[in-house]
């Protein structure tokens, strides 16, 4: 076994026992009792309170207020952890509070010197704040509990950003998270059919009574996929903008809400990559770009190139008349 198994076995023995002795556990783990005597030492220098008593009778112990095992996780593992609360709140994970509770009790579990390199560790590594959502956390909750219990919802649904929301009955049957928006697959019974609905243009939701079974083959993460891309098909060709600028412009053009949801964005030093529909990519980018002046250079497509310089030379006469 590795250390830390012998750890983990030398702390199940006392935990099992009233009282176990050196010698007891040496002959258990067949080991020496010097051994023993180091791994105790670990064990209490990772904070579980080992109670070690002399003379006859004597042995170790754990105190009745030792309310569990000690959390032998390594730094890499702390980190992760610590990273994936921050990645779940800024995706408006339906259960980040309940992470961040979570990972208080971990903090709460480690020794000084673990809470210290679990600080200095996680500097490396920061997500940005979660796009404002009212909203969309609870909503995702509720959504997630009638997913499970198969309860119909009300839901309020604008089709658009521009239009007021309407009234839907859903059985929804799944929910994904997908290029930074999460997406339920629901029968509509206003429609009579399987949709995909936004969760960020969910303004409301709530059980209304009826019950729903899901029918056993459906996959909603394969429904999903084919909805995608077919739905990428209708949109027309996709077309590979390259951009070159400093990492700082890059990121303000990459963090573009529409390019954040629409395009595949890959980032190499000094250089941006973004894959997204033709149309989109002529209608939207020779205005966003231009504000960027002559910070930016477009490497890719020649077609936007010329919409860019086009553009500029319109806006040029049009102060000059």
């Amino acid at each position: 076994m590795v250390k830390l198994d012998y750890l983990l076995s030398v702390l199940w023995l006392i935990s099992s026992r009233k009282r176990v002795t050196a010698e007891q556990i040496a002959e258990e783990l067949e080991v020496s009792v010097r051994t023993v005597y180091r791994y105790i030492d670990a064990l209490s220098m990772s904070g579980v309170p080992v109670v070690a008593e002399a003379g006859h009778g004597g042995g170790y112990s754990l105190p009745s207020s030792f309310a569990g095992m000690p959390l032998f996780f390594d730094t890499s593992e702390l980190k992760a952890m610590a990273h994936g609360v921050l990645l779940a709140q800024q995706a408006h994970y339906p259960y980040s509070d309940s992470l961040i509770r979570a990972l208080d009790k971990i903090r709460h579990r480690l020794n000084a010197s673990q809470l210290e390199e679990l600080e200095r560790s996680t500097t490396g590594i920061e997500v940005d704040e979660p796009d404002k959502a009212d909203g969309l956390q609870r909503v995702l909750d509720v959504l997630d509990g009638a997913i499970i219990e198969g309860r119909t919802l009300q839901i309020h649904y604008a089709k658009t950003a521009e239009e007021p929301p309407g009234s839907r009955s859903i059985d929804p049957y799944g929910m994904l998270y997908r290029q930074g928006r999460w997406y339920i697959i629901a029968y509509c019974h206003n429609r009579e059919s399987i949709r995909v609905f936004r969760g960020d243009r969910i303004r409301e939701a709530s059980p209304d009574g009826s019950r729903f079974a899901r029918p056993e083959s459906f996959s909603a993460k394969a429904y999903l996929a084919n909805y995608m891309a077919a739905s990428e098909q209708h949109a027309g060709q996709k077309v590979r903008v390259t951009l070159k600028a400093s990492e700082e412009m890059l990121s303000a053009i990459c963090s573009q809400w529409y390019l954040k949801h629409s395009a595949e964005i890959e980032r190499s030093e000094g250089e941006a990559s973004l894959l997204l529909a033709e149309d989109a990519m002529m209608a939207y980018m020779p205005h966003m770009l231009l504000s960027f002046g002559k910070e930016i250079e477009v490497v890719q497509p020649q077609s936007l190139k010329e919409a860019l310089v086009a553009l500029a030379r319109e806006l040029a006469r049009h102060h000059e008349s």
